[in-house]
């Protein structure tokens, strides 16, 4: 639930290496770890007193469809007697287990456990706390292809030297593009306005709880929330803060006003330093904020007219006022008041506003992006300039909870059945349930309908649960146009990936050479077509100028596929202490390149089998993991263990690897019809998905028609085909084994003496 689009590196897939994630909340432009992490990552935040004047209401929108099992859900309420200093502080904390049953605090007066999910909600033990926990209409609103589209603009006249600066950081923008700016903010991809989340589904933590549990400093009320790594709870009273993951208090203020229209690299950087800085440490991204208030501030040509600014001082000063006001990110609320409509009506009102009584805080009625955005631009809180007044569902702020019921039920997408493992991981890594995460991840993916910006989430199934008509879908995108309203490179990057995905790396490699892409965004394609040589530089420079996540993976793939696997084995193991997620998929996806690495290039089975039961320990459902596992089971001779396992994978879906497999094991085992079955079966699923997706399996069916499948002269084709694309020493071995299979052994010595003469190493 993100209101922005942004591209970032990732590194969960083979060939994975751009993602461009969906944005679409009031914490609009988050960063790769937490939206990595849908069920930590804090959509909206709400507070606000009710109507009788005895509760303080709130609500914790959540992006996954599923609560985590390793996360805790953190609502501070700070309290003192006026605004800007609060001296008592108290905790609403709630976790859940992984059958979704909730237990939450009111610091150590009062706690509810159960099932929450019911709309009445679940009242506490001493009946002063009501908890509700499920799945609900998203009440914010927005138009964001006409806000990325605006803010597109801005920044392309920034960078063309269209706009002046001057010392205070205000941009004065010529007429033209003020006019351009405000006419994409009002439109849908130039038609009228849209609402972008119609319909979004969120999961809502909504709490009600007394007053007097939470204003012991004082009526005046500062509201913020956290998503922490869980921690346990001692007998005596609730549990410890844990590790920070994610934080919002105002809309649209620390992901919106930090490096608004910079690069991604610096907006993630500040951007996870802001979501992890407690309290003490707020104040230091006022200097940020001032800046993008200053890009505000010149969207409508007036210097200074924004709220609070100085317009006479024609230094930084002039929004350091706001910046400080804003860097101390907490929903105030007035609880001595329970009529509720005015956005910032404390805030506004300490500045000398001459406002009617009202709590501030933030219901779901309240169009926050008319009175956030039209302050920081003209100064008054009245224009939606993104031309969306109202949500396409009425919520309440009475009735609890408060959030319309979704308008449809959310099951499964029709692509591929959910998992239904309840597992639960022993690694090292600490992660939430592979089946929550499952649920998360296919929540996403229909929660973004058709959207091209949201391939990547579907290309996790298509790697993890082996959800192949996850092909159809990158195939669609390929064939797109390049400009879309997240600009040009954004959507060539998207076709590149689904070609890559597709192993149409020739057709990936020209739009890539179209768009000048560097040696870096080039990385992941070199390695699939090995020439890891060509970029191994570049990624060691990378990493040693910032050892993240991303950037570690990137640089192991590479090495590893120049035969450098001690190195490689280092840097993965180095990217997991940088990971910081709760969502098993990365982790997973790190423990089986290196169960590959070892062993098939590196020739250690059991280091490999280790490897590959650390991913399946993660996510029991890996399909690749689960067979490659049950090959290193049926070289060693435990038939039942691969048996187990190769029934699993084809249960989840008509896998032709494992259909094959199983095939030969039945077999071997006597059991001749089922077996014989078996590989017919596989040979007609690799059949039709060749047809559709010919370089995407040319390689898996050459290898089966080698084995189970018995038709050299058709394996020698595919191998050939292979070869054309991706040119690796794997290919090269492969097609070699068909030659010599069809007794072509004169096309063997040659494809023999091309290896050699391009110095391929032993391990690609």
């Amino acid at each position: 639930m993100k209101h922005l689009i942004t591209p970032f590196i990732a590194a969960l897939g083979i060939a994975t290496f751009f993602v461009v994630a969906p944005a679409r909340a009031a914490d609009h432009l988050d960063t790769p770890t937490v939206i990595a992490d849908p069920a930590a990552d804090i959509g909206d935040l709400y507070a606000w007193t009710s109507a009788d004047g005895k509760r303080l209401n709130l609500v914790m929108d959540i992006v996954g469809k599923r609560f985590s099992d390793r996360v805790q859900y953190v609502f501070h309420v700070d309290s003192g007697q006026r605004f800007g200093a609060t001296t008592v502080g108290t905790r609403l904390l709630c976790q859940f287990d992984a059958a979704g049953i909730v237990s939450c605090w009111a610091g150590r007066e009062d706690r509810v456990q159960g099932d929450a999910s019911v709309a009445v909600g679940l009242p506490s033990r001493h009946g002063r706390l009501r908890v509700f926990a499920g799945q609900r209409d998203d009440p914010y609103f927005n138009n964001v292809r006409g806000t990325r589209a605006a803010l597109s603009a801005a920044a392309d006249a920034v960078r063309a030297g269209q706009a002046t600066k001057d010392a205070s950081g205000f941009h004065r923008f010529d007429e033209k593009t003020l006019q351009r700016i405000g006419t994409l903010w009002g439109q849908t991809e130039g038609g009228p306005a849209r609402n972008f989340l119609a319909g979004w589904t969120t999961s809502a933590l909504v709490v009600s709880v007394d007053l007097d549990l939470v204003n012991a400093g004082g009526p005046m009320l500062a509201v913020w929330g956290r998503t922490e790594r869980r921690q346990t709870a001692p007998d005596d009273g609730p549990p410890p803060p844990g590790a920070p993951i994610d934080r919002m208090g105002r809309a649209l203020t620390g992901n919106a006003l930090l490096a608004t229209i910079g690069t991604d690299e610096a907006a993630d950087a500040l951007k996870e330093a802001y979501n992890r800085a407690g309290p003490a440490d707020w104040q230091d991204f006022a200097p940020e904020i001032g800046r993008n208030l200053a890009l505000y501030d010149g969207f409508d040509g007036v210097v200074g007219n924004q709220w609070l600014a100085e317009a006479k001082d024609a230094s930084p000063a002039r929004y350091r006022r706001l910046a400080e006001l804003l860097a101390d990110d907490r929903l105030w609320v007035d609880s001595r008041q329970s009529h509720c409509e005015l956005y910032l009506a404390v805030e506004r009102r300490a500045a000398g506003a001459s406002l009617p009584p009202d709590c501030g805080g933030r219901t779901p009625l309240v169009n926050v992006n008319a009175v956030f955005r039209s302050l920081l631009i003209r100064g008054t809180p009245d224009v939606a300039d993104d031309g969306v007044t109202r949500d396409d569902r009425s919520h309440s702020t009475i009735e609890f909870p408060f959030l319309a019921a979704p308008a449809s039920p959310t099951p499964a997408p029709a692509s591929a059945p959910a998992s239904t493992s309840t597992s639960t991981s022993t690694s090292s890594a600490v992660t939430t349930r592979s089946d929550i995460a499952i649920a998360n991840l296919d929540h996403l993916i229909r929660q973004h309908g058709d959207d091209p910006a949201a391939l990547e989430y579907s290309l996790m199934r298509l790697q993890f649960l082996a959800d192949y008509r996850v092909l159809d879908r990158a195939a669609e995108v390929a064939q797109r146009p390049t400009v879309d309203a997240a600009g040009d490179a954004a959507a060539s990057l998207r076709r590149v990936r689904a070609l890559v995905t597709l192993h149409r790396f020739a057709e990936a490699e020209r739009l890539l050479d179209a768009a000048g892409a560097t040696p870096l965004q080039r990385a992941a394609l070199l390695v699939a077509t090995g020439r890891a040589g060509q970029v191994l530089s570049a990624l060691t420079d990378e990493a040693a100028r910032r050892p993240d996540f991303a950037r570690l993976v990137a640089l192991a793939r590479a090495e590893a596929a120049v035969g450098r696997l001690d190195e490689a084995d280092r840097h993965y193991a180095q990217a997991l202490t940088k990971l910081d997620t709760t969502w098993p998929f990365p982790a997973a996806s790190i423990a089986f390149a290196r169960g590959q690495m070892w062993a098939e290039q590196g020739g250690d089975a059991a280091r490999g089998a280790a490897f590959y039961e650390e991913a399946l320990r993660l996510l029991p459902d890996y399909a690749a993991a689960g067979i490659h596992l049950a090959e290193l089971e049926l070289a060693r001779g435990d038939e039942s263990s691969a048996h187990a396992r190769l029934t699993r994978v084809v249960r989840s879906g008509d896998e032709p690897e494992a259909l094959a497999l199983l095939g030969e094991l039945h077999l071997r085992q006597g059991r001749t019809s089922e077996g014989h079955e078996e590989i017919a079966r596989a040979a007609r699923r690799y059949e039709a998905l060749l047809a559709r997706h010919p370089q995407a399996f040319a390689d898996h069916a050459a290898e089966f028609y080698l084995g189970a499948g018995r038709d050299p002269r058709r394996a020698w084709s595919l191998a050939r085909a292979n070869l054309r694309e991706r040119p690796t020493r794997r290919a090269y071995l492969l097609a070699i084994r068909a030659a010599e299979a069809v007794n072509l052994t004169r096309e063997a010595a040659a494809l023999r003496a091309r290896m050699a003469a391009r110095h391929l190493p032993h391990a690609a």
